[in-house]
């Protein structure tokens, strides 16, 4: 059985990233601060993204989920209030959610969760963050749990076949994206 593997990019900058390539490489997108934005600004680039079948995750602002009429929701870590009630209204709607440690990842699945992006996996240049949690530890905090995990954290090319022992859906990047796209076929066609 050949497991899908997803790619997530999670972007606080709308020109940052090539459309096209997103599209190309098959990688979803997670809005990290859509109020520093103007809502016609994003109005139009979740047009942009629906034209190419792009997945678009709008984070912690349900009423620019409702003004873009979006179907995919993000939780960040810091966000502690319910969103189970999004399921009543729309059943469809897919809620992603980030943790960091096991009581985290317990509230992201009671504020209705069906993805969890778990991180740090490995270790990065930001030193005002605890550690990594290494591939031991994240198998241990996810196997519990019949949610899909996102790894994310210190990816890159050296690290990356790494991430085929671990119990996920995907891996997000924050930094890289440009790279990511260099080593996912490579890594997909050998692991997958």
């Amino acid at each position: 059985m050949i497991k899908k593997f997803y790619l997530y990019f999670i972007t606080e900058k709308l020109k940052e990233l090539n459309l096209d390539y997103v599209k190309k490489i098959g990688a979803i997108l997670i809005l990290r601060n859509p109020k520093k934005f103007k809502r016609n600004d994003l109005k139009k680039f979740n047009n942009k993204c629906t034209k190419r079948n792009i997945g678009l995750f709008i984070p912690n602002d349900v009423k620019t989920l409702f003004f873009l009429r979006s179907s995919k929701f993000y939780i960040s870590a810091h966000n502690k209030k319910q969103f189970k009630h999004l399921k009543k209204i729309n059943p469809n709607i897919e809620i992603i959610g980030s943790a960091h440690n096991m009581s985290e990842i317990n509230e992201k699945i009671h504020q209705g969760c069906d993805h969890i992006v778990l991180s740090r996996i490995f270790e990065t240049s930001n030193k005002h963050k605890e550690g990594h949690l290494g591939t031991m530890k994240f198998n241990l905090l996810t196997r519990n749990f019949s949610k899909k995990f996102i790894a994310l954290g210190g990816l890159n090319e050296k690290n990356f076949r790494k991430t085929n022992i671990l119990n996920i859906h995907g891996c997000a990047f924050l930094k890289d994206k440009k790279k990511a796209g260099k080593y996912m076929p490579a890594f997909l066609k050998n692991n997958f």
